[in-house]
C-alpha cells in the first residue's frame, strides 16, 4: 500500500525523483495521468491495468463516459531511471501547475503529484474536520453517530 507525504523538486529536465518508499511499486513502470483535482496521478502498472479494464467497458455510445475515458487516458507510460526518477512531460506539468516544488502523496494504490502551492491550498479548502468526519462515516470508517448503532 502506498502511504505518506514527501516534498521534492523537479530537475531542470522535468525529472522527478521518486522516494524510495514508493519505488518498489513502480519496478515495472507506471502510468502518469491527470486527476480531477488538478494534480497528477502516478499509477503502478498493475493498478493502471485495473483502471484500463474499467475504462474499456465504457461503451462508445456513452458520450459522458467517453469524455472520462479520454480525460484519464491522456497520459504517459513512465519508467524509473537508474537514479529512481521519472520524466514528467511538459503537458502534464502545465496541467498540474508544476514548475519545481512538488508534494508526492501515497494514496493507497496511486501516487498523487501536486504542485506544492496547490497542495497547500487544497488542504486548506478540503480538509475541514467536520467534512472529513461525515465522509469517513459514510464510507464505513470511524464510529457511527450516536443513535444509529442502536437502530440497526
Amino acid at each position: 500500500m502506498l502511504t505518506g507525504e514527501v516534498e521534492h523538486s523537479l530537475d531542470s529536465r522535468g525529472r522527478l525523483a521518486i522516494p524510495r518508499r514508493f519505488r518498489a511499486s513502480l519496478e515495472h513502470g507506471g502510468f502518469l495521468t491527470r486527476s480531477l483535482e488538478g494534480c497528477l496521478l502516478l499509477f503502478p502498472f498493475e493498478e493502471w491495468r485495473s483502471m484500463e479494464e474499467k475504462l474499456k467497458r465504457v461503451p462508445m455510445t456513452d458520450l459522458d463516459g467517453h469524455v472520462v475515458k479520454k480525460f484519464f487516458t491522456i497520459g504517459f507510460d513512465v519508467f524509473l531511471d537508474r537514479q529512481g526518477r521519472v520524466l514528467v512531460p511538459p503537458t502534464l506539468r502545465s496541467y498540474a501547475g508544476i514548475e519545481s516544488e512538488v508534494v508526492l502523496l501515497g494514496v493507497t494504490n496511486v501516487i498523487e503529484i501536486w504542485a506544492k502551492d496547490r497542495w497547500v491550498s487544497y488542504q486548506g479548502e478540503q480538509f475541514q474536520p467536520e467534512r472529513i468526519r461525515k465522509t469517513a462515516r459514510a464510507v464505513g470508517l470511524g464510529e457511527p453517530p450516536k443513535g444509529e448503532a442502536e437502530q440497526g
